[in-house]
């Protein structure tokens, strides 16, 4: 069984052993797809009626499976046994595959693109930053080793859809536009880009914190299980580098689809504004870490800040403050 070194440059593992996985790690995978197949069981049975129950059962099927994915790489984690991470591959990929077919039939049974409400932002939320992490292992598979906690993440975030759920409905007048798929498409897919950057950078500091005698991770066995701070802080950063222009394009098209809508570019609308602050944060960001003495410590923690601010543009701006884009909470 394969183990991965402490301290391996990313993309790189290296195998030092061989280990057989006890019986009931091997049929967990069998268990959790009996139980996400126990879900839709019956919606299947009733199609085409009941599209927007299957879309929410196949989103729980979703779920339970990235529940037992994480559970996998938080095995991973512990033991470097490379079968527990193909055995997280096993429940994480088609877990988003599900995921995927929940958000589509979502569409059906709204009657449009299923980004329209608090709920479908999650749920797409959740499916892009899951495909993200799973293409990050693929080329850089230390980056397993955040697994558990990357998929800690997402399961809160599909959490929170749910706890956000809206039922399907018409769009309201003012997403009736092409520029819905452009606009918010490219929002969700940066967000979720952006969310594995966290991952990261939250890693970062538990490992750089762990070098402070007055820690009390100081010496800790999780903090030496993490990969190096510099690999890390690459994973942090290559994270960043894809997801920043996506989100400035994301801004762009909604200045120009509130020009459509409401005719101004800009109007310092809540949501345009924590937009903008976002965009700011990342943006000093890529100047800090190009900057040798600022790398590091200081560029994890402005990564944090932009996750915090990325929270707060889709769920804080939406829900409790009043703007222009008040209907993305739903009608109820």
């Amino acid at each position: 069984m394969a183990r991965v070194t402490l301290n391996d440059p990313v993309g790189t593992v290296t195998a030092t052993g061989q280990r057989r996985l006890p019986a009931l790690w091997r049929i967990l995978p069998l268990a959790f797809y009996l139980l996400a197949f126990s879900l839709v069981r019956g919606d299947l049975a009733r199609l085409p009626g009941s599209v927007t129950d299957l879309s929410l059962h196949l989103y729980f099927g979703a779920m339970a499976l990235y529940v037992g994915g994480m559970f996998a790489y938080f095995a991973f984690f512990a033991y470097r046994a490379e079968a527990f991470r193909w055995l997280g591959v096993a429940l994480v990929a088609p877990g988003a595959a599900i995921h995927l077919t929940a958000i589509i039939s979502r569409g059906f049974a709204d009657g449009h693109y299923p980004l329209a409400n608090m709920y479908e932002y999650s749920s797409m939320l959740a499916l892009v930053a899951v495909t993200v992490f799973l293409l990050m292992t693929v080329r850089w598979p230390v980056a397993s080793l955040g697994g558990g906690v990357a998929l800690f993440v997402v399961v809160a975030l599909m959490g929170i859809g749910y706890g956000l759920y809206q039922s399907p409905e018409p769009l309201v007048p003012a997403l009736q536009s092409y520029w819905l798929k452009i606009h918010v498409s490219s929002m969700m897919a940066s967000s979720g880009i952006l969310v594995s950057s966290f991952v990261f950078a939250a890693l970062y500091l538990v490992k750089d914190r762990s070098a402070s005698v007055k820690s009390w991770l100081n010496g800790s066995g999780i903090a030496a299980r993490l990969p190096s701070l510099e690999t890390l802080d690459r994973l942090t950063f290559r994270a960043i580098l894809l997801g920043f222009p996506i989100w400035t394009f994301g801004t762009m098209a909604g200045a120009v689809w509130g020009e459509h809508a409401w005719g101004r570019w800009w109007g310092w609308d809540p949501k345009e504004t924590w937009a903008a602050i976002t965009w700011i944060i990342y943006a000093i960001y890529l100047h800090a870490h190009s900057l040798r003495a600022w790398r590091g410590r200081r560029t994890a923690l402005i990564a944090t800040a932009g996750f915090i601010s990325i929270m707060i543009t889709l769920y804080a701006v939406n829900l409790w403050i009043v703007g222009l884009h008040s209907y993305a909470k739903g009608a109820g």
